[in-house]
């Protein structure tokens, strides 16, 4: 048997007879280093601060986050150590639906009620496929996922069983898909659906085409599986962000609340439809998923202003002035010394002073928050919330032409495609100018783009090169920034091949590179091409 008295095991369940009843089980087994907590918030910090080769956890925690719930938090975060076990413990047999579609399972779970010799079974049975994939733990551990990728796949081909073929193989496909390798990802996704119908192979494929652009396919696949299975949530979660990405507000908030009604504590979700009923123009459903999401992540560690400022927003669009100075307050203490804490609640004034009639009050802050709509730091979402107190300003206050002025500023700097105009468009619809604006702006933003596409195609990309970057520097724009980059590295590659001078092209590659976001995949292509491109030189050299 493997566990011993130096095994390490976290329990957490909300009730008091059952921890101590665990822990009278494992010591019977010899298992004395045995920890407990009440809640999903003392496991995770508990998890924060240690590592145990064991977790026992209740599926159903009470208030709060229930177990399946914790588990995706601690994975998807990287709180949770490969290496750790993980047994859920549940006494609603429903759960053997949601373990059999959950994308991130535990590694083996229980029903109630059991014995201390079915617990010891189960704990080491995962312990056997968890040594299985150790080597691969091993390597990710150290950082090197390309070598943790190659050991899975001779995992797999060597497998002893299903089970440990198909566990290897998910967690190959995983990783293929963190190191942009979809098609890869892809052939194991339907190599193991060739077989069996496994649910969150199917989503992992819906994943992949998602990411690829194909919004309508990968929603089709997603209304499949939950027609398969409807306790899948992350499908939900998923086909929302897809209606979301289409400008389809309103719907994805009915797929949310079908979600949020099978998980109805889950921070990320309620948060989720909260933000799209605010963005679908429903300020009062806003608020109460925003009001309840609050409720839920408040004392959590991965709470943050984000969700306060949404809430903020819906206070001020539905009138409601009860206790938003002290949610002010709370959001000013919450971004602390974050680079975008002034324009955030310069925002959060004019909100607050527009739900309070004092509009002339709000436009003045605006305009000092207008200072900074160019500037690295501000996001498309901080640019949205402005957006937002902006076409609440009376028509009667002067200077109009500032506020198309505005309008025209975030378009032209966050309107990447179709999506971002739609939910531009959505924000500004009772604000027939400055919607105008958005659609010219957008249309102005498209015909230089396709005059770049023209000038490379007639074999000028470097005057396309010039043009982007001269976009991209005055309007912040990312997509365009990163066409920019692509054609630039091009042309600079081909005058290193003739041995011509780069350094102009040096110059504007890295001024878009010092803001453009470095977690960017395409971005991180450019920081590894450009890289490539001086070590080749230096070798020919």
């Amino acid at each position: 048997m493997y566990f011993d008295e130096n095994t390490t095991v976290l329990i957490i369940e909300d009730s008091l007879t059952v921890r101590q009843g665990l822990r009278t089980m494992l010591s019977m087994a010899g298992i004395t280093r045995s920890d407990a907590v009440s809640s999903a918030a003392e496991g995770r910090a508990r998890l924060k601060g240690r590592r145990f080769d064991v977790v026992l956890c209740d599926y159903n925690l009470g208030d709060g986050m229930d177990g399946q719930e914790l588990l995706e938090a601690l994975r998807k975060t990287g709180a949770l150590p490969l290496s750790t076990i993980w047994i859920m413990i549940t006494g609603e047999r429903k759960y053997e639906r949601v373990v059999a579609a959950a994308e991130m399972a535990p590694d083996d779970y229980i029903l109630k009620p059991f014995n201390s010799n079915l617990l010891l079974t189960r704990m080491n049975n995962a312990h056997k496929r968890k040594q299985f994939l150790a080597p691969a733990h091993e390597l990710l551990e150290k950082g090197n996922r390309s070598a943790a990728i190659n050991t899975l796949q001779q995992l797999a081909a060597a497998a002893p069983g299903t089970a440990n073929r198909i566990d290897a193989n998910r967690l190959c496909a995983e990783l293929l898909v963190t190191e942009g390798r979809q098609g890869e990802a892809l052939h194991i996704y339907q190599e193991l659906l060739e077989s069996k119908v496994i649910p969150w192979a199917k989503m992992g494929v819906a994943r992949i085409q998602a990411d690829q652009g194909m919004q309508g396919e990968s929603s089709a696949l997603l209304k499949e599986i939950i027609q398969d299975a409807p306790l899948y949530t992350d499908a939900y979660d998923l086909l929302a962000q897809n209606l979301i990405d289409e400008g389809q507000y309103a719907q994805a908030v009915d797929v949310l609340e079908k979600a949020v009604s099978i998980s109805p504590r889950n921070f990320h979700r309620l948060k989720s439809c909260g933000t799209a009923a605010l963005r679908a123009g429903d300020p009062e459903k806003g608020a109460q998923y925003l009001q309840r999401a609050v409720e839920v992540g408040r004392n959590n560690n991965f709470f943050g202003p984000e969700v306060l400022i949404d809430l903020l927003q819906a206070y001020s669009e539905t009138g409601n002035t009860q206790n938003i100075d002290r949610l002010q307050a709370e959001i000013s203490a919450s971004l602390a010394d974050r680079p975008e804490a002034q324009f955030t609640l310069l925002t959060c004034k004019a909100l607050t002073a527009l739900v309070q009639q004092r509009a002339e009050e709000a436009l003045a802050v605006l305009k000092q928050a207008a200072d900074d709509l160019l500037k690295p730091f501000v996001h498309f979402e901080s640019a949205q919330r402005f957006l937002g107190a902006v076409v609440r300003l009376p028509e009667t206050l002067p200077d109009p032409a500032l506020l198309e002025d505005w309008t025209r500023t975030i378009t032209m700097r966050f309107a990447y495609s179709r999506h971002e105009l739609a939910t531009l468009q959505e924000i500004a619809r009772k604000h027939p100018h400055c919607s105008e604006r958005i659609e010219h702006a957008y249309a102005e933003l498209q015909e230089q783009s396709n005059r770049a596409v023209e000038l490379t195609t007639e074999g000028r990309a470097a005057e396309a090169g010039h043009m982007l970057h001269e976009m991209a520097m005055r309007l912040y724009n990312e997509r365009t920034g990163m066409n920019a980059c692509a054609i630039l590295l091009r042309v600079r590659e081909q005058l290193r091949k003739k041995n011509q001078d780069v350094a102009e092209y040096d110059r504007m590659l890295h001024e878009m590179l010092d803001w453009l976001p470095k977690d960017n995949e395409r971005v991180q292509g450019f920081l590894s091409r450009l890289h490539d491109q001086d070590g080749d030189n230096a070798k020919s050299s």
